[in-house]
């Protein structure tokens, strides 16, 4: 049953066996997971349910209603780099582009390595994959939907050395549109809010939507529940909650998850929060003389795992022009006068698995505050990635390559200017990038805040099953690694064979 902002407004007070904070990618799962088993489960989700009809294509407004702090969070650190997180039923599978990978076996041996734990390198992780990819119905992207965008980004991926080929991606009848960041109105993405979600709700799962969790409620060294209050999509407070349960799992995602537990004062000897880290990158865009129409074709259709830059993912991409020009020209005529080009772009996005480091504190409200720190020998690596992609555009046709980087050529036509990517005097603090991939800040490792069962120590009836357990960046898109590792856990919990 699902209950939304109408049936909430008044508050709740309500018992289970188990409450689910996040209705994400780690949160349904696990979810499905209880709810099969037989056990009375609650998933509770700050946001609203996002219904056909609401996913428009305005993504300003869109962004605004449906993604923490309006789509306008920012994590500090190196500098201020804005990071997109959905606040709706389904979190950021909802509004991703749907990217399922699997951890490369390089990472896994690493995060064996780092952890010591051989749940990484297990059968029993594999098989989780598998779950995950049948019921996501998990397919290369088909060639019929990539668009022009995509195969010039092949193209300049072949003739940089990289290859490539079409992304694994959790949609059934993709029909190209390329507006992944609004959802999908079609409703071919299978988002969780569209499976996992479903099957916990088929099986008796209860579902609350506008309810924000503010701490978790301990009682004798163990968890009795949790608490916190109704928002209305104004951020209104209409009302306060509980939920009941000897079991509380954490899926509010690696940003909210340790501030919950920060709040309540779970802090496993102050490892929760202490590690924080994010993949890094950049974007380049190419203007062709041809017309491209880079609206048309899937969001991110082609991809490569670079062979010569360990832990860096090239891959094309497309958004809204609202949000994609945000660094792409000047403002006010200047601006105007460019958009003319939009129709001749493509777009080229770098994701690398950079030493980083950071953490997490509450903020003003009970907002995450986080930070990052980039070393400047990795954010070489970085503008490397970018001059190979910027030859490569070069290569296959670009009339100019842009990348937002301060102290570099604006509008660069040839290999010197790309050149001026690699100049020492461009540091980490100009890289332009989205940290939508974040993970790691109550990582689980012998010295870190969560145990290899996902529980987190100091507690009892306290377990995490979102990216916040991850030991370290994992180079690819976190989601199915999110599941996988939601499902080994709760299946443990649960019982289930």
């Amino acid at each position: 049953m699902s209950y939304d902002l109408d049936d909430v407004k008044s508050g709740f007070d309500v018992e289970a066996d188990v409450v689910v904070v996040g209705s994400g990618a780690g949160g349904a799962v696990a979810a499905a997971n209880f709810a099969r088993a037989g056990m009375r489960t609650v998933v509770l989700e700050a946001g609203s349910r996002i219904r056909p009809e609401d996913m428009i294509r305005d993504a300003p407004r869109f962004l605004a209603r449906h993604f923490w702090e309006g789509g306008l969070r920012m994590i500090g650190g190196t500098s201020q780099m804005p990071s997109l997180q959905a606040r709706c039923l389904g979190g950021s599978t909802v509004v991703n582009s749907a990217i399922m990978l699997e951890l490369p076996r390089w990472v896994r041996q690493a995060w064996t390595d780092e952890t010591g734990y051989e749940l990484f390198r297990a059968e029993q992780l594999d098989e989780a994959y598998a779950r995950v990819f049948e019921r996501c119905k998990v397919a290369p992207t088909p060639l019929a939907v990539l668009g022009r965008r995509s195969l010039i980004v092949r193209d300049a991926l072949v003739v940089a050395g990289q290859g490539g080929k079409p992304l694994p991606r959790a949609v059934q009848g993709c029909e190209g549109c390329g507006d992944c960041i609004t959802g999908c109105v079609g409703g071919h993405k299978q988002s969780v809010d569209r499976t996992y979600l479903m099957d916990a709700e088929a099986d008796g799962a209860e579902i609350y939507t506008h309810a924000t969790v503010e701490r978790v409620r301990v009682r004798h060294g163990r968890a009795a529940g949790v608490e916190g209050v109704v928002l209305d999509p104004r951020w209104q407070k209409l009302a306060r909650f509980r939920v009941h349960a000897p079991l509380v799992v954490m899926a509010a995602g690696a940003l909210h998850t340790p501030v919950i537990l920060q709040q309540s004062g779970l802090t496993a000897g102050r490892t929760v929060g202490s590690t924080f880290f994010a993949h890094i990158g950049g974007g380049l865009v190419g203007v062709m003389d041809e017309v491209v129409d880079p609206w048309v074709g899937a969001t991110q259709g082609w991809g490569a795992i670079s062979d010569d830059i360990r832990g860096m993912k090239f891959e094309c991409l497309w958004a809204s022009p609202a949000v994609l020009m945000v660094r792409w020209g000047d403002v006010g005529r200047p601006f105007l006068a460019r958009l003319d080009e939009v129709k001749h772009a493509t777009v080229i996005a770098i994701v690398y698995r950079g030493r980083v480091h950071g953490d997490v504190r509450p903020g003003f409200g009970g907002m995450p505050r986080a930070r990052v720190f980039i070393p400047e020998d990795e954010a070489r690596v970085v503008l490397r990635g970018m001059k190979l992609a910027a030859d490569a555009l070069l290569a296959v046709g670009a009339r100019y390559v842009h990348t937002g980087v301060p102290s570099v050529v604006d509008e660069m036509r040839n290999s010197k200017d790309t050149e001026s990517l690699l100049d020492a005097r461009v540091r980490a603090r100009d890289l332009q990038m989205t940290m939508n991939h974040v993970f790691g800040s109550c990582r689980m490792s012998h010295d870190g805040a969560v145990d290899d069962r996902g529980k987190l120590r100091g507690v009892e009836g306290v377990y995490l099953t979102d990216a916040s357990v991850f030991p370290s960046p994992s180079s690819v898109n976190p989601q199915a690694t999110i599941m996988a590792l939601a499902d080994l856990t709760s299946r443990k919990l649960a019982a289930l064979s």
